[in-house]
């Protein structure tokens, strides 16, 4: 009788962890994502996604402490509506949804070699 409480308690810990990481599972694909993240965002966040080829205050990508801390809704609606005063600008009318899901999967990767 004491098993159901287990499994409810179990579940609602795996619930919680994975709210409060803010991942989920990847909406894009991360080969299409290294196409256009090579074509549209490396001149700026660099090869490695370190951030250092034009400023050095971009976001490393590399870093998974950085990467940990935003959730693919916050990484997603920076790609789609860009940085205020960043110089990071806004792909939401230049890539479709899906792409700029794509890119965002890739960036994923560059935290985890």
């Amino acid at each position: 009788m004491h098993w159901p409480i287990g499994l409810l308690a179990g579940s609602t810990l795996a619930f919680l962890l994975l709210a409060q990481s803010g991942r989920s599972e990847s909406r894009g694909d991360a080969k299409l994502g290294k196409m256009i993240y090579v074509k549209n965002c490396v001149s700026c966040h660099g090869q490695k996604g370190d951030g250092l080829s034009f400023r050095p205050h971009f976001p490393n990508f590399a870093d998974s402490k950085i990467m940990a801390a935003k959730t693919d809704q916050e990484l997603f609606d920076k790609i789609s509506n860009g940085g205020k005063g960043t110089g990071m600008p806004a792909w939401k009318k230049v890539l479709t949804e899906q792409d700029r899901w794509n890119v965002l999967a890739y960036i994923r990767t560059l935290s985890n070699p």
